[in-house]
């Protein structure tokens, strides 16, 4: 046969099988999505199905099911293409914000507020776009995570569609990092309206995005844990099933009463009886006075005059009271210093900087006894973040590992 036949007779055989898909659209689509399928309701169309391979029979008696490669062709058919391009839409996002900015900007200068107007409108509609793509893009993910990747069917599989949809989240991370406000703050200028629609609102919700995909985040690891909790207590009784199956007449053992215990259940460490003296045992008499006789002295506790400790305590306490203000006053000059550049700053970045020895977790909480302790008007005019961290991967405890102190532009 040449390559010319072999190729055509390829061409066919692929014709017919995408008509069979087509033609049985309705059943691939339900064993797709975990249906069982009848063999003998179905007759002639599922063996034609067979013998195409596009369903095959893993077992005798779950019946017929989809394909791998049948399956990968609809989940690439099927799958969200908007999500995978959410990086390059917000860079389009970005340089059509710096057009119609500096647009606006000339216009107003200009005097064509008409213009401006009608300028301004449209950007609100690419931000109210932006946002909604961002939101369908999130929720997609969150419908997905309860659908399709809770029903998968063993452990590796579990964690492709977990690397995936972290790999998912880091993208879309990414994509939010890409806004920065400091340049969306110099584009503005000293337009009012621009300020409070790139600046407050955007940044208002880009706010809200970044809390969403925390909590996919912790969606991923409860489902995670949870799988493999249940992957392992299936794994142990399937292994005591298949024990009992090869071994009918197996009974536990009972082993408190076995002389050596394995080492599975010797886990505890021995008790301590305890223990008193017997004063009611007379021919032991002599034995407890030799022990008393031999027992040391109890040492005195050294008594200082009351006016020696009067001025100790004092004393401790003028260092007490110096140091707390000393403590004070720095974290007043790092407030000032952060109000005087206009700016962010990092509380131990500017520790190590002005090479203060305080320790840093003292430092960190006396940074925010100060914010909390500032009157309502001064702690506007201020936004203190937290960065956090999770003691452990499986400790929800957030410890803070930094304090970063921000002006507020629009106080």
């Amino acid at each position: 046969m040449s390559q010319l036949e072999y190729q055509g007779e390829a061409f066919r055989q692929g014709v017919e099988r995408l008509k069979l898909l087509g033609k049985h659209a309705d059943l691939v689509m339900r064993s797709y999505y975990g249906e069982p399928v009848d063999e003998l309701a179905q007759g002639k169309s599922i063996e034609k199905l067979l013998q195409a391979r596009i369903f095959s029979h893993v077992d005798e008696q779950s019946g017929p099911k989809l394909g791998e490669p049948a399956r990968q062709l609809i989940a690439q058919l099927i799958a969200d293409e908007r999500r995978r391009k959410v990086n390059p839409e917000i860079g389009d996002f970005l340089e059509e914000i710096r057009r119609l900015a500096n647009e606006i900007n000339q216009a107003q200068q200009q005097g064509n507020h008409a213009h401006a107007d009608y300028l301004f409108a449209g950007l609100s509609q690419d931000v109210d776009d932006l946002n909604s793509r961002i939101i369908s893009g999130l929720e997609s993910l969150w419908n997905r995570l309860n659908s399709d990747f809770a029903f998968v069917s063993s452990l590796p599989e579990k964690m492709a569609e977990n690397e995936k949809a972290g790999k998912e989240v880091e993208r879309w991370l990414e994509g939010l990092k890409m806004i920065d406000f400091a340049e969306l703050i110099s584009l503005c200028g000293s337009n009012a309206r621009l300020r409070s629609l790139l600046v407050r609102e955007l940044q208002d919700q880009v706010s809200e995005h970044f809390s969403r995909l925390r909590e996919v985040q912790q969606r991923l690891i409860e489902l995670l844990a949870r799988f493999r909790q249940q992957h392992a207590r299936n794994r142990l009784v399937r292994g005591m099933l298949e024990h009992l199956q090869r071994y009918p007449n197996f009974k536990p053992g009972d082993y408190a009463q076995r002389t050596e215990v394995p080492l599975l259940f010797n886990q505890a460490a021995a008790l301590q009886p305890a223990a008193s003296l017997s004063l009611d045992r007379l021919q032991d008499g002599d034995v407890l006075r030799e022990l008393l006789q031999a027992l040391p002295p109890a040492p005195q506790p050294r008594v200082l005059p009351a006016e020696a400790a009067g001025v100790i305590s004092h004393a401790e306490h003028e260092v007490v009271l110096a140091r707390r203000r000393a403590l004070q006053q720095d974290v007043e000059s790092f407030f000032l210093q952060v109000w005087q550049q206009q700016g962010r700053q990092s509380a131990l970045d500017w520790l190590r900087q002005s090479n203060l020895e305080w320790d840093a977790e003292i430092w960190l909480y006396q940074v925010i006894a100060a914010y909390q302790g500032l009157a309502a008007a001064d702690q506007r005019m201020f936004r203190l973040d937290y960065h956090e961290q999770p003691e452990r991967p499986d400790n929800d405890l957030l410890i803070v590992q930094d304090l970063e102190l921000q002006v507020r532009l629009e106080a």
